[in-house]
């Protein structure tokens, strides 16, 4: 079977389809040749290839001069620019969430009677919650992917039982999903190294709005009011909330961005031995799925990934092409 290359997907986070970065990838070594060159070794006429280079010119990663030579920055200066206009972006946004708010008077309503043969909500509230020592309980007890979001807490050092619990989450091929503010990546850049190291695939955003921990489909704890710091917790357990709750955080790992320096692929390589095993084993999505105790969604998109990873058209050749380079 030939080998396609592998695309580097980080462009996509910007809105591009795959075929258009590997465009890019492939006009990386072109910087200052003519378009009509280009085009000819590419196998497009300079107007199809001008068109296609459309999406790109305007995020700025290609250009074309006055004297018709494609211009191509660095992925590391086309990364930089695009960050910033991100963090540029989400700054007002949270500028102007934060005005509204401070129009609106701050109201506790009264907690609601349970009514007579109704059943409560499954969490409770607690202003004496060791947040650590349950999260360590919590990662032992379930299964599935671990969703964090971290928007103070690379200050100080992680507690020693959750470390552990993480570790052992990590050595059996869980994943574990953190996000970060970007100012971490300068305030504390040695210890989301070392977390990267210990497996949590890590992303950034302007602002992280608020701390928040989700085991999908079981648990989660967020601040009893999101947003600010306190001690009093909200333990849940209501499979629709835990749910609610977790797409949050898709929608918001969707927005942030990638840090290539951290990607170091500890529990991605458990995660995708374990996907591919099962794979192998002829498992249907939902079965991957009840498995991983992730969703189907999940399930696909990881799938598709492995597939650009192996330069693979289908299942079958990525169990080949997997085989072949010893990863099962």
């Amino acid at each position: 079977m030939a080998t396609r290359r592998t695309t580097q997907a980080v462009l996509t986070e910007f809105g591009l389809t795959l075929e258009v970065e590997d465009l890019y990838w492939r006009l990386h070594g072109r910087d200052g040749q003519l378009v009509a060159d280009a085009a000819s070794a590419l196998g497009y006429s300079p107007e199809t290839l001008v068109a296609t280079l459309a999406p790109l010119a305007e995020l700025g990663a290609v250009a074309v001069d006055d004297e018709g030579r494609l211009r191509v920055p660095s992925r590391t200066l086309v990364l930089a620019r695009l960050l910033e206009d991100e963090v540029a972006r989400i700054e007002e946004s949270s500028r102007r969430v934060r005005e509204l708010a401070a129009t609106v008077p701050y109201v506790v309503a009264p907690s609601p009677t349970v009514p007579q043969d109704e059943e409560p909500l499954d969490g409770f509230r607690s202003l004496t919650l060791s947040a650590p020592t349950a999260l360590a309980r919590w990662i032992d007890e379930s299964t599935g992917d671990l969703l964090i979001m971290r928007p103070d807490q690379w200050r100080s050092p992680m507690h020693p039982a959750l470390t552990a619990a993480l570790e052992r989450a990590h050595e059996a091929g869980r994943i574990c999903r953190a996000l970060y503010p970007a100012r971490a990546l300068e305030e504390a850049p040695d210890v989301l190294r070392a977390r990267a190291r210990a497996g949590e695939q890590i992303r950034v955003l302007a602002d992280v709005p608020t701390r928040l921990f989700v085991i999908p489909t079981t648990h989660a704890l967020v601040p009893h009011m999101p947003g600010y710091a306190t001690d009093r917790l909200l333990a849940v357990n209501e499979r629709g909330l835990v749910l609610l709750l977790a797409r949050y955080f898709e929608q918001l790992w969707e927005r942030a961005l990638p840090v290539p320096d951290l990607d170091l692929r500890g529990s991605r390589e458990r995660g995708r031995r374990l996907l591919l095993s099962q794979l192998a084993s002829g498992a249907a999505d939902e079965q991957i799925a009840r498995t991983l105790g992730v969703s189907v969604r999940t399930v696909r998109r990881r799938i598709s990934e492995l597939l650009i990873e192996l330069g693979a058209d289908s299942r079958f050749q990525a169990g080949v092409e997997a085989a072949r380079r010893g990863w099962i």
